[in-house]
């Protein structure tokens, strides 16, 4: 389980996260405050080496190299305060050695240059290693949650979207976010600190031309703005291209079998060509834009690089050492306000991807749990539908004033044409859509008072599209009770007669099925749903076409697991082949909707409706057959 961001356990230090990622991020980062405090602490003491080697190369250049065997000293520029005011204060310079040899000095400053380059590089990797440890944590728990919400919307929000596109939200999205929370987080802090050191520094060495070279700050300040409002709009297109070629990938896979029956290779090929030329064109749009401010940049600030050593050397008299001192800091000034400016498109960047993601998490479901639902009770009396709407949309109902009731034990069945409504009403039971109009009651209770869980929990399905998880027979045939022993798992097998054929297959029980039972024939996944369902013991079984694409022999084997069961459960049956309902308790006919014949077969066949007309039509054409 994932821990569940809290925003109450905000402290006044880490809403500097929620300003920087958003609060939708920062709710997940927060959940490792150790590890970002770490990390944002290492980075701190990084940027404090970022100014050592313009410290450094001063005193190498105007001592270590003079002529001759005079003595040196190493010097560093400092400041002064007024005894008499504290707001006065001059340049003046800390003699840290003096009157060495200029080898000695050599000697010392390598010393310091490797302590310096050392701290930087244990500080930077742990801290680099906290980043991705607490990266890693909210990235996982956010990928939970995600999952967690995917597995409680109701099928009608997918429905509306596309399955690859959802897919591609899960996977390159959060992983996108993976990478660039660590960058920015540690990038806002090492690198505005270490062009204040440097700037520091600088202002130190030579204030007045310091400033003359921050003239080009506010054509910085409009470059970036400029630059990070064109990344965040073409993030967001480019994410949306990455997720059209995704959801194509997917469904390819998905219908394979048709692409190839139907000679359509071709076909979708050009289709997922454009895909991705459209992919292509928007992350071409962004890299544009991503990459171009850099060297903007580096045009902007260097034009202006002559002009700062003619100023130092013939207006400010400072010695070749003090030049190469204080260009070698201004380009280490001009580094993290670049990496600045980058990390700004990364979180516009991430700006636009936590907008998709988390507008998936937002969601809320519309079948849920009201505020006062109970546990409903193993069912044992009936279910009654009363009067019951239902619609995908306001101008297409699919059910129109469906009454009926079922009796705790008895097997019903719903025939008519197709699209008639039949496997809408079975879902409408564990509340897969709720009823437009009307009510669906077990026991007397509204089905929308209860839980999901304990609703759900009592009803076993089998469909026509079979799912099957890729792992083993046992598995799929235990997934609906946990912790099933192997002689219940055989002993539901057995009731299923699926038994024999998974005995004979080479692993036995651990077999592998394949993807969505890939390995199995029809009649065999059926059987291993039947199993499944039966191992799961639930009160109400609902059977959906369970065997219309199914061999005879296949056929006889479900009427004859469905026949065991018959007494013990609430069966309701959607069936086309009427061979499999022979021995239903009650029949309801629907067209357009509507119930439009009901009785036993009996009866229904001496009315000579509806059902006569499907009866005849079937059972003429076996005989003929």
């Amino acid at each position: 389980m994932s821990e569940q961001p809290s925003r109450s356990d905000a402290t006044h230090g880490f809403q500097v996260l929620d300003f920087i990622l958003g609060k939708e991020i920062a709710s997940y980062v927060r959940l490792h405050k150790r590890l970002v405090v770490i990390s944002m602490v290492l980075s701190a003491i990084s940027a404090f080496f970022a100014v050592m080697p313009a410290v450094l190369i001063g005193p190498f250049i105007d001592e270590c190299m003079k002529k001759g065997t005079e003595p040196a000293s190493w010097k560093i520029p400092w400041l002064a305060i007024d005894p008499h005011s504290w707001l006065s204060w001059h340049r003046t310079e800390w003699v840290l050695v003096d009157k060495i040899s200029q080898n000695e000095l050599l000697v010392i400053l390598l010393v310091v240059s490797l302590v310096s380059v050392f701290g930087k590089s244990i500080t930077t990797y742990i801290s680099s290693y906290a980043a991705a440890a607490f990266s890693n944590r909210a990235t996982r728990s956010l990928r939970i949650d995600l999952f967690r919400k995917f597995v409680s919307l109701s099928l009608s929000y997918y429905h509306k979207r596309k399955s690859g596109e959802l897919v591609s939200r899960a996977a390159s999205d959060v992983t996108a976010m993976q990478n660039n929370i660590p960058n920015i987080l540690m990038g806002y802090v090492e690198n505005p600190l270490a062009a204040v050191v440097t700037l520091g520094y600088l202002l130190v060495m030579n204030y007045k031309l310091t400033l003359i070279v921050f003239i080009s700050a506010p054509v910085i300040v409009g470059l970036v703005r400029l630059f990070g409002r064109k990344v965040k709009k073409n993030a967001v297109r480019m994410q949306d291209a990455t997720a059209k070629v995704t959801s194509t990938y997917h469904e390819t896979i998905q219908c394979l079998k048709v692409i190839q029956c139907f000679v359509r290779s071709d076909y979708e090929e050009e289709k997922f060509k454009k895909h991705t030329y459209e992919q292509y064109k928007r992350i071409m749009h962004w890299r544009r834009w991503d990459l171009a401010v850099n060297p903007v940049m580096d045009l902007t600030v260097f034009l202006g690089a002559p002009l700062v050593l003619i100023a130092a050397r013939f207006y400010f008299n400072h010695s070749l050492g003090e030049i190469m001192s204080m260009f070698f800091a201004f380009s280490k000034l001009y580094t993290p306000v670049k990496k600045i400016v980058k990390i700004n498109n990364e979180l516009r960047t991430l700006q636009g991807i936590t907008k998709r993601v988390f507008g998936i998490l937002s969601t809320s479901p519309e079948i849920k749990d009201s505020h006062q639902a109970r546990i409903l009770p193993r069912h044992n009396k009936s279910i009654e539908f009363k009067n019951v709407d239902f619609s995908y949309s306001p101008e297409e109902p699919v059910l129109k004033g469906v009454s009926f009731v079922v009796k705790a034990g008895e097997m019903v069945a719903f025939v008519g044409s197709t699209g008639a409504g039949k496997s809408t009403l079975l879902d409408l039971i564990p509340r897969f859509y709720d009823v437009t109009n009307g009510a669906i009651t077990i026991d007397g209770t509204d089905i929308r008072d209860v839980t999901l869980e304990s609703l759900r929990g009592q009803i076993g399905i089998v469909s026509q599209d079979v799912v099957l998880f890729h792992d083993t027979i046992f598995n799929n045939i235990a997934y609906g009770r946990s912790g099933s022993t192997v002689k219940e798992v055989e002993s539901a097998a057995k009731a299923a007669h699926a038994h024999e054929f998974i005995i004979a297959q080479p692993k036995g029980y651990e077999s592998i099925v394949g993807d969505r039972g890939t390995r199995l024939s029809g009649g065999q996944r059926q059987r291993i749903a039947i199993a499944r369902a039966i191992l799961s013991s639930p009160a109400i079984l609902m059977l959906d076409e369970a065997a219309s694409a199914l061999d005879a022999e296949s056929e006889e084997y479900i009427k004859k697991a469905i026949e065991k069961l018959q007494g013990t459960q609430t069966i309701l049956v959607v069936a086309h082949r009427l061979s499999t309902i022979m021995r239903a308790d009650h029949v309801y006919v629907l067209e357009d909707g509507k119930i439009i014949e009901s009785g036993t077969l009996e009866e229904l066949i001496a009315f000579g409706g509806r059902f006569r007309q499907l009866y005849d039509m079937q059972f003429k054409t076996n005989s003929m057959s």
